[in-house]
């Protein structure tokens, strides 16, 4: 778990230098808004990553969105059911 924590640590930081460096008075309060967002589903899927639970990921949500429809489809082109 240390490990992961390390890589987790390092990417964050690496992160958050970069992008405070080069973004710094380029954002809007929109984009810092979005920015934000994108850091916070990043931070929790970093989280899933140190705990090494089986927690929500991301292809889960997506299957139950689009699940329906992408059956719908095969089925009206004639794919396996």
């Amino acid at each position: 778990m240390w490990e992961r924590t390390l890589v987790v640590a390092i990417f964050f930081g690496g992160m958050f230098l970069y992008d405070s460096i080069t973004l710094r008075g380029k954002m809007a309060k929109k984009d810092k808004w979005i920015y934000a967002l994108i850091v916070a589903a990043c931070l929790y899927m970093a989280i899933d990553y140190v705990v090494n639970k089986d927690w929500l990921d991301y292809f889960d949500v997506v299957e139950q969105i689009l699940n329906g429809p992408a059956q719908l489809i095969n089925n009206m082109l004639g794919g396996p059911g």
